[in-house]
């Protein structure tokens, strides 16, 4: 019983006693404490001012760190909304245009290829290319084997051709009146290698 008393004279003197010490309290305290509340709040007095002062450290960093976060969540919306109004350019759109699926540009396409040679007559062009290129010298131009080409593929173009099991890189310097479409006729230096070729299907594609 004494010692409950002891504790309850401790609780109602020592806070006043420490907030008047540390100068929180502004009111008098309720009542004078005794010589041994006194004696315990001098002791506490100096935890209590460090207390306060690491609780407002504590909520300092706190408020930082609440502002830290609502900073992310900003950027983060604001970095959603962009990726939201960025469409990525669909299937045969490049810089705003739009290529057809039958456009020489727009990858590997089917085609029907055949041969001819130089020969002094209407069927093979006289051996000379529209480009006047002389077959009978080379059937190379640049390094690039001759080819006629329909009219959607210019002049000067190089292509590459996948057909019967080969893959030629050709140059577009002749036409022919056939030569329509996704047709292509690729020059041989005698009639014996044209007519081995024959007609054969395979695949192109426009190199540059």
């Amino acid at each position: 019983m004494k010692k409950e008393s002891k504790r309850r004279l401790i609780i109602s003197t020592i806070i006043p006693m420490i907030l008047m010490t540390t100068g929180l309290m502004t009111s008098p305290a309720p009542q004078i404490p005794s010589a041994e509340a006194s004696h315990l709040a001098t002791q506490v007095a100096p935890n209590a001012i460090a207390w306060q002062a690491e609780n407002e450290q504590l909520h300092s960093d706190l408020n930082a760190k609440e502002a830290e976060i609502q900073k992310l969540k900003n950027e983060l919306q604001a970095s959603r909304k962009t990726q939201t109004g960025v469409q990525k350019p669909t299937s045969g759109q490049e810089n705003g245009q739009v290529k057809g699926p039958s456009s020489p540009s727009s990858g590997w396409q089917s085609g029907e290829f055949t041969a001819y040679y130089p020969a002094n007559d209407a069927m093979q062009g006289g051996g000379i290319t529209a480009k006047g290129d002389n077959l009978y010298s080379s059937v190379y131009y640049q390094g690039y084997r001759v080819v006629a080409a329909p009219p959607s593929v210019p002049f000067n173009s190089i292509v590459e051709i996948k057909v019967g099991g080969q893959t030629v890189k050709g140059i577009v310097r002749d036409r022919g009146g056939a030569i329509k479409g996704n047709k292509f006729d690729l020059a041989y230096s005698d009639r014996s290698s044209a007519v081995n070729f024959g007609k054969q299907h395979g695949s192109w594609r426009l190199i540059k």
